[in-house]
């Protein structure tokens, strides 16, 4: 709920509902039975379902896959458009109801959906990143971003082939910011929780009808949250732990190909982590239609009986409309919902990054790579050699059979409970591993993907080549 000091006033607005829906041109308002206009912010794009009466196949096969539908509605002349959208699923259905045409489909930006993006970009503006990935797409798309607001939170991304929306999530993420694509195509991207409107609002006694859910959802909660990418074949890893955790731990794993930094994986860890802690109250709203209303507006809700009197903010919009439904209405999802269709689609993508190996089989919760990319480290008889065409390097002597490196200081915050090392290159059977967690007064020897126990924070670790055909391209720490 958004915090406010104003005092609200209610005043009832005139109603005279006009509503009309188009589809490929065809007024067909007088047909509908039931419909659905899904727009939600951030969490994915809008959806549609409508059913039309068809009584005696009068319309079956005249509508068809990629045909353009409209859902005009507002409370003075039907001009308002609050749904755009592109079928993608007809049914011709009969039942003891009778005949009826039911379509599907998606808003008429689904394009993001089906678009991979392949992008990278160093301390750079969330804002002007999610421009950069707009500009990327197709002209013909006709996408734009007028509404797209400045930042000043800075990330760096290396995206290979990752879903546009799942993109735009992750920029959401780190700078606390809302996303939506509206009827004309046009981004708008806010902070969360700054767009507060003002022309509608939800009252008891007014346009309030029955609200369902009300409540906090503590299924979804966790107390820590895992997130592993990956560095030149190296796992990165990184346990994000709420500071209220007590004996029952609840955890989330996240695999992410596309975190490919330290702290990529932190940010997106932490993030993930604030979303499934403390939780806020959610419900579904039902009111006659709201027709100002977008996605992630904070808008004042008054129902004394529930004792619910604020600002809150819509994440979802669901317009209802048809001879079912009784006219045009509107519910609004606040603050935390279900998955539906629309963050179903979403997520596909991240669930099948999910379901592959993880690589940490002793549920490690932290690691550090050396990826040799950067001149770093002591060095006797070996050298960084780094490829000026990739900026990437790798460990090697300088021409003889044995060389040793030992790496620059690694402080932790607090002592290790356990520590794996593993190491990726060419040729490095005979290289041999060593870790100290004294700063480098002690070594112990450590085969690659060996677990030990260690105790201290202090963190070196020296690397002894015994060929001159060694390359080392990076080696990972692993440690709880």
């Amino acid at each position: 709920m958004r915090q406010s000091s104003q005092i609200y006033i209610p005043i009832p607005k005139a109603r005279n509902t006009k509503c009309k829906v188009e589809i490929g041109g065809d007024d067909v308002t007088s047909r509908v039975v039931e419909s659905l206009w899904v727009l939600p912010v951030t969490r994915g794009i809008g959806t549609f379902s409508i059913s039309l009466s068809n009584a005696k196949g009068q319309i079956s096969g005249t509508y068809n896959i990629g045909d353009i539908i409209y859902f005009y509605a507002d409370n003075s002349d039907g001009s308002t458009l609050q749904f755009y959208g592109r079928i993608d699923y007809t049914k011709d259905d009969i039942s003891n109801s009778g005949q009826f045409l039911n379509i599907e489909g998606r808003h008429r930006s689904f394009l993001l959906n089906e678009h991979l993006v392949c992008h990278t970009a160093t301390n750079t503006a969330t804002s002007t990143i999610l421009k950069d990935i707009i500009d990327d797409l197709s002209a013909s798309y006709d996408f734009t971003y007028s509404n797209v607001q400045t930042d000043s939170t800075s990330m760096s991304v290396e995206w290979n082939y990752k879903p546009f929306w799942d993109c735009v999530i992750e920029l959401c993420n780190k700078a606390g910011f809302d996303c939506y694509v509206d009827n004309d195509l046009d981004f708008h991207y806010f902070e969360a929780d700054s767009i507060e409107n003002n022309k509608d609002a939800i009252t008891e006694g007014d346009n309030f009808i029955s609200s369902k859910d009300y409540g906090t959802n503590d299924y979804p909660e966790k107390t820590r949250v895992i997130v592993m990418g990956e560095e030149g074949g190296l796992p990165l890893i990184h346990t994000a732990i709420s500071p209220d955790e007590g004996t029952e731990i609840r955890e989330l794993f996240i695999k992410d190909a596309s975190s490919n930094t330290a702290q990529k994986v932190k940010d997106l860890a932490e993030a993930k982590l604030e979303e499934v802690t403390n939780r806020n109250p959610q419900a579904r709203i039902l009111s006659f239609g709201l027709e100002t209303l977008k996605p992630g507006d904070n808008i004042w809700i008054i129902v004394p009986r529930q004792k619910i009197a604020g600002q809150y903010k819509i994440i979802q919009i669901n317009h209802k409309f048809g001879m079912k439904v009784g006219g045009w209405r509107t519910e609004s999802i606040l603050e935390e919902s279900e998955e539906g269709i629309s963050g179903a689609i979403q997520s596909l993508a991240q669930t099948s990054q999910q379901i592959t190996e993880s690589r940490n089989i002793n549920k490690f919760n932290y690691s550090y790579v050396w990826n040799f990319n950067s001149e770093s480290g002591t060095h006797s008889g070996t050298r960084i050699s780094i490829n000026p065409n990739t900026g990437k390097g790798y460990l090697e002597t300088t021409g003889g059979a044995t060389g040793t490196w030992e790496s620059d200081l690694l402080e932790l915050d607090s002592n290790l409970s356990a520590v794996e090392l593993r190491m990726v290159g060419s040729n490095i059977a005979s290289a041999q591993l060593f870790v100290s967690v004294d700063g480098g007064t002690v070594y112990n020897s450590v085969l690659s993907g060996e677990t030990t126990i260690p105790t201290g924070k202090d963190i070196k670790i020296k690397v002894v080549l015994n060929s001159a055909t060694t390359q080392v391209t990076g080696i990972s720490l692993l440690y709880s």
